[in-house]
């Protein structure tokens, strides 16, 4: 018999190796013949063991990767290794809006109680949904005998109440949430003494356990093997634990997650505080609904919240806070006041980007300050919550196509086109940090349709601002790239608008220009350019700063309250800094088409038509760009 030690390799796994290893031992032995032979008993038999022995060495690797956080792919496999970090996946969250009620009731009543879980109705994409109020609000009649509660929190989902009577006997009995819909946020859990004794004790969910003891009315929260949360309660050492015949009510919301985002319209579905004339106001539409957190967001969350200890204090600990408790924002930024400009000390400031929308209302904010960081940061630092600052880029991208060799048209190409750079914005771009690179764009241009022979492609920068009319005032534009000079002057350009010149007459169809560093107002007449004011700004060409000091517009030109400004790059790739956001929109993508086929002729595709232009040329040439 061979020597087993020099003749068995245990290191490979793969089947076909595992064989091999295997005829490789037999080889020096004479008890087995045939096992190099395909079409014998004894192949068959190192088939059943090779196969074996893979599947148990395939079996045994899964098994170690669910062991490890980095490497789990099951849920409940991830969920656990999550536990031992302290941390609990985010259930499903329902949508929150604020409205200003009032009431006309047909008495005059001294007070008017709206009660928790009253219901208002709204309706988006034509699917209905329930939003309910999330608190009881007590309405005083006002000095002019109206009946008003303002600021009133909605939060979407239908109330849905669980009573478990809590038995000591069973240690395997659990206090489940049934519904995988359930919104954990809205959870209420009380305890009610007995069946004939309808006293409850209100529990609050236990984050700090340092702050706990034997007489504590906490609950924990978890979820369970099969994506459901389960409601766990102390042993009168950590936490209150219930006693025979209690009752245990769980109260809570169930959620359509990010469905009803956008909801701005809502009428009560009864009454409300017992009246049915009632008028809804909305302060802000519905937002911040998301889904439970998936997978990937368990493995790159629990680590850090762990590294948080639910306190914070960097600016790491921010934003994991915040990304935690509030699953709505799809990216977070954060920096301290001593890094701002201009700098504010003791302060820390947090950008947010929530997803499906631009903005986070005041309400949100207040939120977010109040319930997510109050209890966490340092006392003596103050968060502040800010809105993104959004970059647009505009793409204006010349094709050379052959219609010989593709059967769709110019216009259908163009529309892919368009198609094609507006993915690669909502892919590459949208969130804090995220950079834009040219040549993975062109790329993308080039692939989109087998027919394409070259594309010309150029990128600038826009920022739009809300000016003040009539009112002489100060607006800094910060590009944060470098803009080129060209003979003294910046490639900048603007929007139209009403301006007054030196003469205090009124000019329409003004626009911004720049020479040698100082923003100019101008208008046309002809081919001529005619100063209007001469000195309203500067631009910081290394910077990319554009700086508006002395702007009074009377009137906007096309009808908006914005004004553009849009400024050449220095460079094709474009980077943000700090709180801003590049994002590509579809009105500033512009493509034209030329056609290189046996046609002779150049077609032009306006991006903002569907019409296609076609002019006669003298030349046929397919040269590239």
């Amino acid at each position: 018999m061979a020597d087993v030690s020099s003749k068995l390799r245990v290191s490979e796994l793969d089947f076909d190796t595992i064989k091999s290893n295997l005829k490789n031992f037999l080889s020096d032995q004479n008890e087995f013949a045939d096992y190099n032979f395909d079409g014998s008993a004894m192949s068959v038999l190192l088939d059943l063991l090779s196969y074996n022995t893979h599947y148990n060495a395939f079996y045994l690797n899964m098994i170690v990767n669910e062991m490890f956080l980095d490497t789990a792919s099951i849920r409940n496999s991830v969920v656990s290794r999550a536990k031992h970090l302290g941390y609990t996946p985010q259930s499903v969250r329902g949508a929150k809006a604020y409205v200003d009620l009032t009431i006309y009731p047909t008495d005059t009543p001294s007070t008017i109680v709206i009660a928790k879980d009253t219901q208002f109705a709204s309706t988006v994409n034509g699917v209905a949904y329930v939003f309910a109020t999330t608190t009881s609000t007590t309405i005083n009649v006002n000095a002019n005998g109206i009946y008003t509660s303002a600021n009133v929190e909605l939060s979407q989902g239908l109330p849905l109440t669980h009573r478990y009577t809590a038995n000591t006997n069973d240690p395997d009995q659990k206090f489940i949430l049934p519904n995988a819909n359930t919104d954990t946020s809205t959870l209420v859990v009380k305890i009610q003494t007995s069946a004939s004794d309808s006293n409850t004790f209100v529990y609050s969910v236990a984050n700090d356990t340092t702050t706990v003891n034997s007489t504590s009315n906490v609950y924990f929260l978890e979820e369970s093997e099969d994506g459901k949360y389960e409601v766990l309660f102390g042993d009168d050492i950590i936490g209150r634990k219930p006693v025979n015949g209690n009752i245990v009510i769980l109260q809570s919301l169930i959620a359509d997650a990010d469905q009803p985002n956008g909801a701005s319209t809502f009428a009560p579905v009864g009454t409300v505080g017992g009246y049915a004339n009632v008028v809804v106001s909305t302060l802000s539409s519905a937002s911040g609904g998301s889904v439970r957190d998936t997978v990937q967001k368990i493995k790159f969350n629990a680590p850090r919240s762990f590294q948080a200890q639910n306190r914070a204090v960097t600016l790491n600990d921010y934003i994991r806070i915040l990304q935690r408790d509030y699953t709505a924002a799809e990216s977070v930024i954060a920096w301290g006041g001593e890094d701002n400009d201009p700098p504010v000390y003791g302060k820390v400031y947090l950008a947010v980007k929530p997803a499906g929308g631009l903005t986070l209302s005041d309400a949100t904010k207040t939120f977010i300050k109040n319930t997510v960081l109050k209890n966490r940061n340092i006392v003596s630092v103050t968060p502040e919550i800010t809105d993104p600052d959004y970059l647009y880029i505009k793409v204006n991208t010349t094709i050379k196509y052959n219609s010989v060799e593709t059967d769709l048209t110019a216009a259908t190409i163009q529309s892919n086109i368009t198609n094609t750079v507006y993915q690669y914005g909502q892919t590459e771009l949208g969130l804090f940090s995220n950079q834009f690179r040219y040549s993975p764009m062109i790329k993308k241009i080039d692939e989109t349709e087998s027919s394409i022979e070259s594309s010309l492609t150029t990128v600038q920068l826009k920022r739009t601002f809300t000016p003040t009319l009539n009112v002489s005032s100060s607006y800094t534009l910060k590009f944060s790239n470098q803009i080129p000079v060209v003979n003294g002057v910046a490639q900048l350009s603007s929007t139209q608008f009403t301006h007054e010149d030196d003469n205090g007459i009124l000019r329409t169809g003004c626009a911004l220009q720049d020479s040698n560093g100082v923003l100019q107002v101008y208008r046309t007449s002809g081919a001529d350019r005619i100063i209007v004011a001469n000195n309203v700004g500067s631009v910081t060409y290394a910077s990319g700063n554009v700086a508006l000091t002395t702007f009074k517009p009377t009137a906007i030109a096309d009808g908006t309250s914005n004004v553009e400004v849009t400024v050449a790059l220095s460079s094709n790739d474009i980077r943000p800094l700090r709180e801003q956001i590049l994002l590509i929109s579809n009105n500033d993508i512009t493509v034209s088409m030329i056609d290189t086929g046996g046609t002779g002729q150049n077609t032009a595709v306006d991006a903002t038509t569907t019409s296609v232009t076609t002019t006669a040329t003298t030349s046929t040439s397919s040269s590239s760009y």
